[in-house]
């Protein structure tokens, strides 16, 4: 969808409430929109409310059989929300801090981030008091450089193109065509977390994609797809699927980065709509710009 242009910038948004949008009444949220808030925390289960958690949330915006059996191929990959992480993942108990350049366990590939530093103080929101969900079409969710893309998608192209057996791992884990990777990664945006995120990400190891959920570090550099959800993690070439719930209070596993608590973090909920215009926050400046969708920083413009 085409989002809405942002008004004068007062700040980044606040995930300890809901965004409000030019012409709404406070305190609600968009028809058809969950809040953005939710009560869950990591380990914890979700209190009844109703309706389903947001990590299985997604069955909501499939669309019609006929055209999601066509969206598994590369227009699945761009366009259509993604239908969910392997059941078998939810096993996992164990939740990996993923600081800023660490590749993490078992990179895809070598690093293809552009080397930035955490959000400035005065341009990082708020941190949230719990885990939170927030849409991937949400003014000021994401940050970058104002004519500059955190990742070098084509360096990530040939990459994966020099090894067919990760080209293949890292289709099947995106749900595309081994042909489809180029055109899928050249459609992704470039962009900056300026909160630390939870997600499902994914190795490679012994010839096959491996998966653990994990928490990035803001300021880390990912690609997101046409939903505003992340879908590649640049420091290592890893793709990235949502995340799942835990079974139980996550262990400490590896080190992390100061302040750093998997009880505060955020999960990105893809967009029912495609978003055509990511407006972004500078952590240099702290002013917003909007990013066309797809885009690598040539086409950055002024935020009206």
């Amino acid at each position: 969808m085409t989002t809405t242009p942002p008004p004068p910038d007062n700040g980044p948004p606040d995930p300890d409430g809901a965004a409000q949008r030019p012409g709404e009444p406070a305190g609600r949220t968009p028809a058809g929109h969950p809040p953005e808030g939710h009560p869950a925390a990591v380990g914890r289960p979700v209190r009844p409310t109703g309706r389903a958690p947001w990590w299985h949330r997604t069955a909501r915006l499939a669309l019609p059989a006929g055209i999601l059996a066509a969206g598994l191929l590369l227009s699945g990959f761009l366009t259509h929300p993604y239908q969910g992480a392997p059941a078998a993942a939810e096993a996992r108990t164990g939740l990996l801090p993923l600081p800023l350049h660490d590749p993490g366990p078992d990179p895809f590939t070598g690093s293809v981030a552009h080397r930035t530093g955490p959000p400035a103080p005065h341009a990082a929101p708020r941190r949230p008091q719990s885990v939170r969900d927030l849409p991937g079409s949400l003014h000021g969710l994401y940050g970058g450089r104002r004519s500059t893309a955190s990742c070098d998608r084509e360096q990530l192209i040939r990459y994966l193109s020099a090894d067919r057996a990760r080209t293949a791992a890292f289709a099947d884990t995106e749900g595309i065509e081994d042909s489809s990777v180029p055109q899928a990664v050249r459609a992704l945006t470039p962009v900056e977390l300026r909160y630390d995120t939870r997600i499902t990400a994914h190795g490679f190891r012994d010839g096959e994609a491996t998966d653990y959920q994990a928490v990035m570090q803001a300021g880390t550099a990912v690609l997101v797809d046409g939903h505003g959800v992340p879908r590649v993690r640049c420091a290592g070439g890893n793709p990235l699927t949502p995340p799942v719930e835990l079974k139980k209070a996550p262990p400490a596993e590896g080190p992390a980065w100061p302040g750093y608590d998997p009880e505060r973090t955020i999960a990105v909920r893809q967009t029912s709509a495609e978003v055509t215009d990511f407006v972004l926050v500078d952590p240099t400046t702290g002013r917003q710009f909007v990013r066309p969708a797809g885009t690598t920083g040539d086409a950055d413009r002024t935020a009206p």
